[in-house]
């Protein structure tokens, strides 16, 4: 018998170590390794393959399962592909779940359906979709959490059925799921690694979608290894505010087709409905007020109309704060600094560039977010960043027929950025005027007019 083998692991990104050291080598965090003892010396063998020209390299088409859920198809690239691996990741109680029981019921009416949940009693998940309408026939649900007994349920299913091939499995959630092969309790590095694996080379061997659930941590990443992003072919990241019923679903990573695009859904009694016209349902709540700026995002290739909201105060600390919800914490740093006072008393701010915004931040509190718990990152809501923070410091509301998108650059220039025109189109469908890198006129004006008393 061989000789038990000590490692340390990271409990953040799963690196092993040979020894303990207070920081991991791979992610660098502090005080994350715990150590481990291998039993087993797991050895891979593969088919033996020789090299082939691409030119000799024959192409099949793949016909994809589509599940009917237009913004859901929409983000993996207009359907499933049989046979791969899809991790789903979000915070808790944003609606996985609820996402995937209404996917399971669609393709359910069609072909046999599995679904794996170690979270969840049979009588809960028979409770939840009772809530939510789903009735199919060949929906199957199984309550367990053994790994081994989950593949060999999954094996003999279709025999003792008398149904045919599977259509969809659904393991909800990863981090629950464990094996006695891998060392660790459930959720540990090793055996969400181990999970993964064994759950993708099943979706290969039988050619059976697996769509897997995994959770974040608070700063939004994968829970686990960073070993699961790269086994897997597909990565879906379901995001919104808890507190709002508007989510979105966004592809981190997708082996067969594009990941600019995004899903938008809306959580109701009856459970998630496609939101077919995001941006009517943005303009529908917003009324114009001091520190309100609308801009038109691009989220994949499709244009959407977002609200940008800023709050000035004065502090009582001797550094004041800059909070931001939805936004990039540094970014927000770098647009308050181009808005900063330049400190020249004769400065003309109709002939100065945005720069110099004549704006005094020194004792006031600064707060920005994204409206319904939008994440907005690109460069491009910089200009609604300045005009939303630039209208609540001075307390003017910003004209409501105007939307902006624009990087700002540290010398106060506004940027071009990419699918201009199509904002430009966006807008004007929406009945507002776009303002952008060629306004900058009018960018000047609006300021003079925010500082005129």
């Amino acid at each position: 018998m061989p000789k038990p083998k000590v490692l340390f692991i990271c409990s953040e990104c799963g690196g092993e170590h040979l020894r303990w050291q207070g920081q991991c080598q791979f992610c660098r965090e502090w005080n994350t390794l715990r150590e481990v003892t291998s039993h087993k010396s797991q050895v891979t063998s593969g088919e033996a393959r020789k090299p082939k020209k691409l030119s000799e390299i024959s192409q099949t088409s793949v016909s994809r399962l589509t599940t009917g859920i237009g913004e859901f198809d929409r983000v993996l690239g207009e359907g499933i592909v049989p046979g791969s691996a899809v991790l789903l990741s979000g915070p808790p109680g944003i609606g996985k779940s609820t996402l995937l029981l209404q996917v399971a019921e669609k393709i359910g009416k069609n072909s046999p359906v599995v679904y794996v949940s170690g979270e969840e009693s049979e009588e809960q998940i028979a409770g939840r979709a009772d809530r939510l309408g789903i009735k199919a026939d060949s929906l199957y649900f199984l309550a367990q959490t053994d790994l081994e007994l989950i593949l060999s349920e999954l094996a003999d299913l279709p025999a003792q059925a008398g149904m045919g091939k599977l259509g969809l499995v659904v393991v909800d959630s990863l981090q629950t799921t464990t094996s006695e092969n891998a060392t660790g309790s459930s959720g540990s590095p090793s055996q969400l690694k181990y999970a993964a694996a064994q759950l993708t080379n099943f979706a290969k061997a039988q050619n059976v979608p697996v769509v897997m659930t995994g959770h974040v941590t608070k700063t939004f990443a994968i829970g686990g290894p960073k070993f699961l992003e790269h086994i897997v072919d597909v990565v879906l990241a379901f995001e919104g505010d808890k507190f709002s019923s508007l989510r979105v679903l966004r592809a981190q990573k997708n082996r067969f087709g594009a990941t600019a695009e995004v899903g938008i859904f809306e959580m109701g009694k009856k459970g998630l409905a496609e939101v077919a016209d995001p941006s009517a349902a943005f303009l529908k709540h917003h009324s114009s007020s001091p520190g309100s700026a609308l801009m038109v995002a691009m989220e994949g290739s499709r244009p959407l109309l977002l609200e940008i909201q800023a709050l000035t105060s004065p502090t009582s600390y001797a550094y004041p704060k800059r909070t931001t919800q939805g936004i990039a914490s540094k970014r927000a740093l770098l647009i308050l600094a181009v808005l900063e006072k330049d400190g020249s008393p004769s400065a003309n701010l109709a002939s100065s560039s945005p720069k110099y915004g004549h704006l005094n931040f020194s004792r006031s509190d600064v707060f920005i977010k994204s409206s319904l718990g939008m994440r907005v990152f690109e460069p491009a809501a910089d200009l609604a960043i300045a005009m939303a923070v630039a209208s609540a410091r001075l307390k003017k509301p910003i004209p409501p027929k105007l939307c902006f998108f624009g990087e700002v650059g540290l010398n106060g220039q506004i940027k071009p950025v990419v699918g201009e025109e199509e904002r430009r189109k966006h807008a004007k469908k929406l009945g507002l005027e776009a303002v952008g890198a060629d306004e900058y006129q009018t960018v000047i004006e609006l300021l003079a007019f925010l500082f005129s008393h």
